[in-house]
């Protein structure tokens, strides 16, 4: 059996050896008895395609713009430098130098995304938190089901996943609030 890699169990840090593993992906800690899958990321078996750029031979050729003797084969689609295969980086859905890339992550304007807005926390903030003044749901209600509805298809945390459970629970806050509202708009009507 080939040995997978040495690691520590996650329940009594015993280390697994190879006497642990069964096979590629299952093994037993002898520490705790405890069975075991891995699952390895698929980029960690998947062969690497090797980039190799082309020599300049005829005068005429364009070069990159970093290495002078080999010829160019992509244009930076930020600064228009050309780029040959080693240079010109897929990022973000366009090719990109080196040099725009590293612009890219030190600068304000960048399309890298750093932060999101978080719409399950705003509605569910505005659906809750004027529940301690109550006149104010009269307003933070209807902001609350908007806000709900408006970040339904919105991307969620970067490091948390979050599912749709908050905008549920703020949309159902601020209905109920909304049909108190409308209740008691009602009853003071009827009253009249």
């Amino acid at each position: 059996m080939t040995a997978g890699p040495a690691l520590a169990c996650p329940r009594c840090r015993h280390t697994l050896g190879p006497e642990s593993w069964i096979d590629a992906n299952r093994g037993v800690c002898w520490g705790c008895k405890t069975g075991y899958e891995f699952v390895g990321f698929p980029a960690l078996r998947a062969t690497r395609q090797r980039i190799a750029a082309q020599p300049a031979v005829l005068a005429a050729d364009s070069v990159c713009f970093f290495h002078a003797e080999n010829r160019a084969e992509a244009i930076c689609d930020s600064c228009g430098r050309f780029l040959c295969a080693v240079c010109a980086v897929p990022f973000a859905g366009r090719k990109l130098c080196p040099a725009c890339i590293a612009a890219a992550g030190s600068a304000e304007t960048s399309s890298v995304v750093r932060e999101r807005v978080l719409f399950d926390s705003i509605a569910l903030a505005l659906a809750i938190v004027p529940l301690l003044i109550w006149p104010f749901t009269l307003i933070a209600a209807p902001c609350a089901l908007g806000m709900a509805i408006y970040g339904w298809k919105k991307p969620g945390s970067l490091v948390s996943g979050r599912s749709r459970t908050r905008l549920i629970s703020a949309a159902l806050v601020a209905v109920l609030e909304i049909a108190g509202w409308i209740t008691l708009f009602v009853y003071l009507w009827l009253k009249k």
